[in-house]
């Protein structure tokens, strides 16, 4: 099928004028009056662009209603409009009816149309382009490049979903319909589980487009989060791209084996292991690829901004297939390629995020990231919340973070308790997933985050409530509770091999020294 783009804006002008769902995929496709560019010869300006945009403006107008030959004449008189131009309307609407439509048809003339405009994109890249380089230099030119690349892309990966509408008193049939689908099908309603069943059970998984952030001091178990998450996602048969902006490649595969095999972090970065685990390694890589799934990691501190990860998606997607999943660790680190002048560090990481939200929905691609948190903001966030003083503590929790938490669907807090060897999740922007908080096990020594038993989550969360505030511990049997549960957590830690690794410190006798609600979200 090869037409010209007269034919092309023919048949699509034939298919929204005959059938009611052509113009929602039309608008699910981002097709636009840009699009129609044909000029007939004599003519200074396009007549099936602007019969689009009275077809596209009647539709919206009248909730759904096509355009047809008795509007367009109504259309035509109520706008005083020259005989000249009647005639060529009249003439084109003759074109259009003589069309032969079948909607089997409709996807590929779509796919034409943006093509051709990907066309002209790339023409005007090479005229704009040498223009500017001659007249203004290359950083100029760099930003003219990049602009045409980003407007292709968008033409062939399409941002946005389908476009739905629902008259809620006209939807049993549709009610019934979908819940019948999630019963007989839930495996299709579901995303990538992270692996905590707190949090899977209420997000039913991270969703294609979604972006998921996870707050946490420096050296809060950020990276260890994002590491388990994506592990988890790789063991249920997900592509996974794992950009790492502050560790090198080989860091990133000691932990990624100390976590997988369950041999000590600093066994595999002394060079230590014993042959066992050297086999158990060499072993279980060999195996690896048995799922059909890969695991690719990429470091690139050099280059840490959101052109270079759309270059990465665009080359895996044409060699070994798109990514499943993407992790970015992490958002605070990135940067954006050719900034404005005297543009300060946050500004440029704001455009960062917002350039990853847009390659998420670009993509389809649940994207996890993490955010460090500043205690001393928190706390003082905290402080005034209490005296009623300041209602948005999670967005001054992050540094240069708000357009992350205003773009992002999940926000996550850690809190870590490092003694102890635990971490408490806390919900900060849940949206409908919300959940209570959470402790879990910390194990620095594999880079392991694992579930609780319900009496330890029990323990953990009156420790944690007492020493957020929410109780004295000033008293023995207090005391007594807390190092109780301490011990328990100990022991849980210290069952794997390999022993703590020196990270937990000597056991305190007091109070003073606890210190563990410093800066509590709770």
């Amino acid at each position: 099928m090869n037409l010209s783009q007269q034919d092309i804006e023919i048949a699509i002008l034939a298919h929204i004028t005959r059938n009611p769902k052509a113009m929602d995929k039309i608008e699910a496709r981002k097709i636009t009056e840009d699009h129609f560019v044909f000029v007939e010869d004599g003519a200074k300006n396009s007549y099936t662009k602007a019969l689009f945009i009275l077809a596209r403006n009647y539709w919206r107008d009248s909730g759904g209603s096509l355009l047809t030959q008795n509007v367009l004449e109504a259309k035509m008189i109520e706008s005083s409009m020259k005989d000249k131009s009647r005639e060529k309307f009249l003439t084109l609407w003759a074109n259009i009816d003589d069309f032969d439509v079948d909607d089997n048809d409709l996807y590929e003339f779509i796919s034409q149309l943006k093509n051709r405009h990907c066309l002209r994109i790339i023409n005007n890249l090479f005229k704009e382009g040498a223009t500017t380089l001659t007249e203004d230099g290359i950083p100029e030119t760099l930003q003219v490049i990049q602009k045409h690349v980003d407007a292709v892309h968008e033409q062939i990966n399409e941002i946005g979903g389908d476009i739905e509408r629902l008259d809620i008193s006209n939807s049993h049939d549709y009610f019934q319909e979908e819940y019948q689908k999630r019963i007989d099908k839930p495996e299709l309603f579901r995303g990538i589980p992270c692996g905590l069943d707190e949090i899977d059970s209420k997000t039913f998984g991270w969703l294609p487009g979604q972006i998921i952030v996870f707050l946490a001091p420096s050296s809060g178990g950020k990276s260890v989060m994002l590491l388990n998450s994506a592990l988890h996602a790789h063991a249920q048969g997900k592509n996974v791209l794992y950009f790492s902006f502050e560790m090198n490649s080989w860091l990133c595969l000691l932990r990624h084996l100390s976590l997988q095999f369950k041999i000590p972090y600093a066994q595999l970065k002394d060079v230590t292991c014993t042959p066992e685990q050297m086999k158990q390694i060499s072993d279980g890589l060999s195996q690896m690829s048995s799922n059909g799934a890969y695991f690719e990691y990429d470091v690139n501190m050099e280059d840490p901004t959101p052109e270079y990860i759309d270059s990465r998606i665009r080359e895996l997607t044409a060699t070994k297939g798109k990514p499943d999943i993407l992790i970015v660790d992490y958002i605070g680190n990135m940067t954006v390629r050719n900034p404005q002048s005297n543009s300060k560090d946050w500004e440029n990481q704001s455009k960062a995020v917002e350039q990853l939200f847009v390659m998420s929905k670009r993509y389809s691609i649940p994207t996890l990231t993490a955010q460090q948190i500043n205690r001393d903001t928190i706390r003082d966030a905290r402080k005034q919340k209490e005296n009623n003083k300041f209602m948005s503590y999670d967005q001054a929790a992050a540094s240069g973070g708000q357009k992350l938490l205003h773009l992002c669907t999940y926000a996550i807090a850690m809190e870590p308790y490092k003694e102890e060897g635990v971490c408490v999740f806390h919900p900060v922007k849940m949206r409908d997933a919300w959940f209570h908080p959470f402790p879990a096990l910390l194990k620095r020594e594999y880079n392991e985050i694992s579930s609780m038993d319900d009496g330890e989550k029990e323990e953990w969360m009156n420790l944690h409530r007492m020493s957020a505030g929410g109780g004295s511990t000033s008293d023995k049997a207090d005391n007594n509770k807390i190092h109780t549960v301490r011990n328990e957590v100990r022991r849980a830690n210290d069952d794997d091999d390999g022993g703590d690794e020196g990270w937990v410190v000597e056991e305190t006798t007091s109070d003073e020294n606890l210190d563990l609600g410093d800066w509590s979200l709770g």
